[in-house]
């Protein structure tokens, strides 16, 4: 088991829903309420998540606690934390990077901050009509479409064309059954 950098206790495994559809498992300290990500793992745990990993609680709130001002080290490979800015996210998400193996501690309250604004990005960048006109437009292109076999993972296979008014029909009536469907799914 790792052990929190910022108490020195041994954190608890804690599993997270990511996207799409799989569970992660990040490591919590229950003392401080801190999380440990390993490489990658932070990003796709879905931006809900955070409301149960993340609480906030009152009590904590009151009697302020103060953060050590020493040097944090990597709860699985034993590397010197750095404090990670990147310049995209609000100067209250304050992360700690591991340079080695790439993990990445965030203090209580700062994975709550980072899925926040990873939520409001997502809802800037594409709002839901526009994920629903996505998803279609790529089901309705093969060549979209990642394929295996033996010309390796990313062959894409060439879509059939059309010769007819008939198929132009059939394919026109496909898409708006499609969206249709995808709208009544995701509640557009």
């Amino acid at each position: 088991m790792a052990r929190c950098p910022h108490c020195d206790v041994e954190m608890q495994e804690v599993s997270a829903r990511a996207h799409p559809g799989r569970l992660i498992v990040l490591d919590q300290c229950q003392d401080c309420g801190g999380i440990w990500c390993d490489q990658w793992e932070l990003f796709p745990v879905e931006p809900e998540e955070s409301e149960r990993l993340d609480p906030l609680n009152e009590k904590l709130l009151k009697n302020s606690m103060a953060l050590k001002k020493r040097a944090l080290y990597c709860p699985r490979c034993g590397d010197r934390l750095q404090s990670f800015r990147e310049p995209l996210l609000p100067s209250d998400v304050q992360l700690q990077r591991c340079r080695r193996c790439h993990g990445i501690w965030l203090n209580k309250g700062q994975f709550r901050g980072f899925k926040s604004f990873q939520r409001k990005t997502r809802e800037e960048k594409m709002s839901g009509e526009e994920a629903v006109r996505k998803a279609v437009r790529n089901f309705q292109d093969p060549r979209s479409w990642v394929t295996t076999g033996t010309r390796g993972i990313f062959a894409y296979p060439r879509g059939e064309e059309l010769r007819d008014g008939i198929g132009v029909s059939a394919k026109g009536a496909f898409s708006l059954i499609l969206h249709s469907l995808l709208r009544l799914v995701c509640g557009f």
